[in-house]
């Protein structure tokens, strides 16, 4: 660090970044007199930060990184999302494959694009590969490709084959059983038409919302499933299916005049036949959240990982009758269709002992290359992590954010190295600042 640079400064800078609270923070003068007291420094204006401070630490952030995945195998990891102000905006996150444990993984590079294609994704991914690797691209380094299941997304991961030769690249298995819950929401939509009424019927409703508290005083509210979080319509569905009888009278006391959504939910909860489709969904798919949940979580071995899917994909073709052929139909065409994960599937065999044949994996990947796929993930979870931190950067209050400075502080932010940065502040005189800087994470 430069001798003119103030360390506690650049300590102080990581900390409000790591943390996400506003440098403008500083300018609240009670705050000021805080820091001040228990630390016995003298405290940086916002803008001394800003201006000599921010770029620093995030150039030590990437550097960090660099220097934590030299040598070493890994996996990427791409996404996009539309934005509050309906920019699209990819996140890049690289993790570590290891032989004997599961790697770390960390958000690299975040760019705003000008539209979503299997192009600005390659140029993406290539541009990430440079800033990870500076002196040189080790295109033989970089084993597995993470995504989604966008034609463009699955165009991107042919494209990025040709330069790196090694790469498998495998489509979200979470995502592919939320698409399966998808399939179920479709078939049927008497179902959708009262989950997505009921929750109406209760939001900014004071009044309905007492009478429901006083008709069933130890039942939460009825759950409002968000689509884009995989698996909670499959979740509300086994509410209403083990509270029915108690919902439908709750609905029923209502005055269908006073809303449509009223009137829509008494309408469709009435029907003779909906009991019997509730009860279809929750004896076959029941399981489905708890799937989706497990595949999400870090640590998971590629196996064990193969397991979860498999033993759900075996359940999901058992289900008989005119939907349970749909959802076959479904779940084969998502799975058969993720080359990656096939080839996956044989290197997970092969680590097991149970496969002995290399047909199908790349071409110039090595046995010894093999080694690192025993705890390889097979979701995009990490990069979803990611865009819910830039949401919460993104607040209605912090619009004029320039997107440079966005991206160095939600790396700095993503990459805090488990909380090690805020320890740094107990030199500076007293615990109490440490206190409470972890308050705040």
């Amino acid at each position: 660090m430069h001798s003119k640079k103030s360390t506690f400064n650049h300590d102080l800078c990581e900390t409000l970044l790591s943390a996400n609270i506003p440098l403008n923070k500083l300018s609240n003068c009670s705050f000021r007199n805080f820091l001040t007291k228990y630390t016995g420094k003298e405290v940086p204006h916002e803008s001394t930060l800003r201006k000599g401070y921010v770029d620093e630490v995030y150039k030590n952030t990437i550097n960090k990184i660099r220097n934590y995945v030299d040598g070493k195998k890994i996996w990427v990891s791409i996404d996009e999302t539309t934005d509050v102000t309906g920019s699209y905006v990819a996140n890049v996150i690289v993790g570590t494959l290891e032989e004997n444990n599961y790697g770390k993984q960390f958000l690299l590079h975040v760019e705003e694009l000008e539209k979503a294609n299997h192009t600005t994704i390659f140029k993406l991914f290539d541009k990430s590969m440079n800033i990870l690797w500076p002196e040189g691209v080790r295109h033989d380094d970089v084993l597995l490709f993470l995504s989604d299941a966008a034609p463009y997304m699955v165009k991107s991961g042919d494209a990025i084959k040709n330069l790196y030769s090694k790469i498998i690249h495998v489509t979200c298995l979470a995502h592919a059983f939320h698409r399966v819950a998808e399939t179920v929401r479709i078939n049927n939509p008497k179902i959708d038409k009262i989950i997505a009424n009921v929750k109406k019927v209760f939001r900014k409703a004071p009044s309905r919302i007492q009478i429901f508290k006083n008709m069933a005083p130890t039942l939460t509210l009825p759950p409002e499933p968000i689509l884009t979080r995989w698996g909670t319509w499959i979740e509300a569905c086994l509410y209403y299916c083990e509270h029915f009888e108690l919902i439908q009278s709750i609905l029923n006391s209502f005055d269908e005049n006073y809303a449509v959504s009223i009137k829509i939910a008494q309408k469709y909860i009435g029907q003779i036949n909906i009991k019997n489709q509730l009860l279809f969904i929750k004896s076959n798919f029941a399981y489905l959240p708890n799937t989706i949940t497990s595949l999400e979580k870090q640590g998971l071995s590629l196996a064990s990982s193969i397991s979860f899917v498999e033993d759900a994909r075996l359940r999901l073709t058992q289900i008989h009758g005119e939907q349970g052929m749909s959802i076959k139909t479904k779940i084969e065409n998502v799975l058969n269709k993720n080359k990656g994960y096939q080839l996956l599937v044989k290197i997970s065999k092969i680590l097991s002992g149970d496969e002995e044949n290399f047909d199908g994996l790349p071409e110039d990947m090595t046995i010894n290359d093999l080694i690192y796929f025993k705890y390889a993930p097979i979701t995009s979870v990490d990069v979803e992590r990611s865009f819910s931190m830039y949401k919460n950067m993104l607040t209605d209050n912090r619009r004029a954010f320039k997107f440079e400075n966005i991206r160095k502080c939600l790396i700095i932010q993503c990459n805090n190295f488990n909380g090690k940065i805020t320890k740094k502040l107990i030199k500076h005189n007293n615990t109490f600042i440490y206190v409470f800087f972890l308050c705040y994470r």
